[in-house]
């Protein structure tokens, strides 16, 4: 399931993403770093079910459904050839409220319902009924985004900012819910985060700040950066000037 923001696939030389380019490029964390966003071994071969999305009016669909000529209101059911339960939807003049989608075996794909006049839930599911995502809503667009695993573990959590162009929170893990790399804001005054990177064995690799420039529309490393070995140990830091490495400490713990 793709994130209604961007989910990340691969982090290289930048967080590397799909889906539409947000306002804050995804320079965020990483920058010398090989890492991947695991995929998950269960993956579904199921595929997602469609044509109901467009009906979804709260999230910005303009497609109506007709009931004998007119656009349908109530609820409204469709089964598969086998007479199982496909889709049961709330409609308001043809445009879905709160519905419900199944696969043909019966287990739920997803479901959406408003929680109030300005906020809405959708959750989707895999195949074997573990919580695939859950994305709120706020005037129809998307703020929290959290994406798991078919073995229930998160793969990743996102949050943006209500009213500015960046996010509160990037997390990746492991399909053992072990981080790969986690961002938080620190400080929304100043638009500032804090970032790790973390090694197959849970140790941290790196970390650091970083903090979101609205005149570059960029978020830039800031201050003194330090790097781990796999054992722990802090192994060097670098200071970062506008973005940049200005200089690169050594420390005692790479001398014998």
């Amino acid at each position: 399931m793709r994130s209604p923001f961007h989910l990340p696939v691969v982090l290289l030389a930048l967080l590397t993403v799909i889906g539409p380019v947000a306002a804050q490029p995804d320079t965020l964390i990483l920058a010398h770093d090989d890492l991947q966003a695991l995929p998950d071994a269960m993956e579904d071969p199921v595929a997602v079910l469609d044509g109901y999305e467009p009906l979804n009016a709260t999230l910005g669909g303009d497609s109506v459904r007709n009931c004998k000529g007119y656009g349908c209101s109530g609820w409204v059911e469709d089964h598969y050839p086998s007479g199982q339960l496909k889709h049961r939807g709330f409609y308001n003049e043809g445009q879905l409220v709160i519905y419900k989608n199944f696969h043909a075996d019966g287990t739920m794909e997803r479901e959406f319902k408003a929680l109030d006049n300005v906020k809405s839930l959708m959750r989707t599911y895999h195949a074997n009924g573990q919580l695939r995502s859950e994305t709120k809503y706020v005037h129809g667009q998307a703020v929290e985004y959290v994406d798991h695993y078919s073995n229930g573990q998160i793969r990743y959590a996102e949050e943006k900012h209500r009213t500015e162009p960046y996010y509160l929170r990037m997390d990746l893990f492991r399909p053992d819910g072990s981080p790969i790399s986690t961002l938080h804001v620190v400080d929304k005054r100043n638009a500032t985060f804090e970032q790790s990177e973390f090694w197959p064995n849970g140790q941290v690799r790196c970390k650091g700040q970083a903090r979101y420039n609205p005149n570059r529309m960029d978020t830039q490393r800031i201050g003194t950066w330090s790097y781990f070995d796999m054992a722990g140990q802090r192994r060097f830091e670098e200071a970062y000037v506008d973005g940049k490495v200005h200089a690169v400490k050594p420390l005692l713990a790479n001398n014998p």
